[in-house]
């Protein structure tokens, strides 16, 4: 019971940690950035006011090198910020076209694919759907179709089993999946 509480625990302080680091993340970097611009304008001023070179030495390795990197940091954070916010707005946006896509390309009248993890038997090809099944081919065409594919409505084709299909050496489209005849 006590090591469920400590994993509990120890989660929790992980993400208390993780949220407080992203809120955290890009007030450092301006921060990091302000006081850079700050340094590299002191130093302006530090050898503005000295003629002598051997005394704005120190103002411009101060000043100016340390605000240059302070400046440089600040971007460095700021940018590291920037791309774990678009990063997580990216996948995101993956997995919304990938349930997009299923949604999209889901027929009412397509059997059931389990991932039961059997290989197809011959009767049927690698996506569950029967291997004996017709084609149409759209003249010039370089893959076959199922009949209701999007690609090929309207389009003048000619319909042939699968087999024969394949055996002119054509693809299954890309869009529409049809059954792959097994040898």
């Amino acid at each position: 019971m006590s090591d469920e509480t400590d994993l509990r625990d120890d989660e929790r302080r992980a993400l208390f940690w993780e949220a407080a680091g992203n809120a955290f993340r890009p007030y450092a970097g301006w921060c990091f950035y302000g006081f850079g611009a700050l340094l590299v304008v002191l130093g302006y001023f530090g050898v503005s006011g000295e003629s002598i070179v051997a005394k704005q030495l120190p103002y411009l390795v101060s000043g100016g090198l340390g605000g240059v990197l302070l400046a440089v940091l600040g971007a460095y954070v700021l940018g590291i910020d920037a791309l774990r916010r678009d990063s997580g707005r990216l996948d995101r946006m993956e997995r919304q076209i990938e349930e997009l896509h299923r949604a999209l390309l889901e027929r009412i009248d397509a059997p059931a694919v389990t991932d039961g993890g059997s290989a197809p038997d011959a009767a049927t090809g690698s996506n569950g759907r029967p291997a004996g099944a017709t084609v149409v081919l759209v003249e010039a065409g370089e893959s076959f179709h199922r009949p209701s594919c999007a690609l090929v409505d309207g389009k003048p084709g000619t319909s042939l089993p699968a087999v024969d299909a394949a055996g002119r050496g054509l693809r299954p489209c890309p869009v529409c999946e049809p059954a792959v005849p097994v040898p």
